[in-house]
């Protein structure tokens, strides 16, 4: 997949190698997962033809799960919602957390943490 991609000119972004974008038309591959995100649909539907062409696919239509996440749209207020509710809940019970209270903390937003570190010559403060 990646070097059908790659010859149709399109490039892998820096923060995930699965994740390929051409202009404002983005196509995540994992596994045997593809998604294609565009507003425009004709862009979307020449690239699921060529994909086609090379490859035994499905058509899946309009997203509603990937990846274990929630996909909501608003094309009216042009808002794309991901949740990993699903996923959260998932590892919850995985470790036996799902019965544990909720409890808000008291940390405000924006609040970073610092990790002190104190040496005999001097303190120094990394931020995280």
């Amino acid at each position: 997949m990646h070097w059908f991609l790659d010859s149709l000119e399109y490039t892998q972004i820096y923060a995930d190698n699965n994740v390929f974008r051409k202009n404002i038309l983005f196509v995540t591959v994992y596994v045997d997962d593809i998604l294609i995100c565009r507003s425009d649909k004709n862009k979307i539907l020449d690239l699921k033809i060529k994909l086609s062409n090379h490859f035994e696919m499905t058509n899946c239509r309009v997203c509603k799960h990937y990846l274990e996440m929630l996909i909501t749209q608003n094309r009216t207020l042009w808002m794309l919602i991901l949740s990993q509710r699903i996923y959260f809940i998932k590892m919850l019970k995985d470790f036996s957390l799902q019965n544990v209270k909720a409890v808000i903390t008291s940390m405000k937003l924006r609040t970073y943490l610092i990790k002190i570190i104190r040496t005999a010559e001097s303190e120094l403060i990394t931020q995280y």
